[in-house]
């Protein structure tokens, strides 16, 4: 499956100065987005007002900030439960990483990111996940 970008997870945003992971950005093709959910997400590291409003700007100038689909929630319950149903206590995989997941899938895009919750996703689901890691192998 061809996507033509890719929502950038916090699990690689975090990492962003690490040259490893700045060096496997540079190589991804297609374009780079969030979505309302990582945006949330990055913004809570925030320390202040002032870094909020920064952020806030920085991610903007930065990324595409993708909408949601309305029925959201309903698709990541149905995600929830199939991964449920698909192995054991898969259906703990986090709630932001459901949606996010869910954001990438109606967009027709993949998700960028350092853990492993989206491979899961990935089983069950035609969603293109790309697993980046920094210089540290993490």
């Amino acid at each position: 499956m061809a996507v033509a970008g890719w929502i950038l997870d916090k699990s690689a945003a975090a990492r962003a100065a690490d040259p490893g992971i700045l060096r496997s950005l540079s190589e991804v093709a297609g374009r780079l987005c969030i979505c309302p959910v990582g945006e949330l997400e990055q913004l809570y590291s925030a320390r202040s007002a002032r870094d909020y409003d920064a952020l806030k700007s920085r991610l903007e100038g930065s990324f595409e900030v993708l909408t949601a689909p309305l029925d959201l929630f309903d698709r990541a319950l149905a995600l929830q439960r199939d991964l449920a149903h698909h192995h054991g206590m898969w259906h703990r995989t986090p709630t932001p990483d459901l949606l996010i997941a869910e954001i990438a899938l109606h967009h027709g895009l993949g998700i960028i990111h350092v853990d492993r919750d989206y491979e899961r996703i990935a089983e069950i689901r035609d969603l293109k996940v790309r697993r980046i890691v920094g210089s540290h192998g993490r």
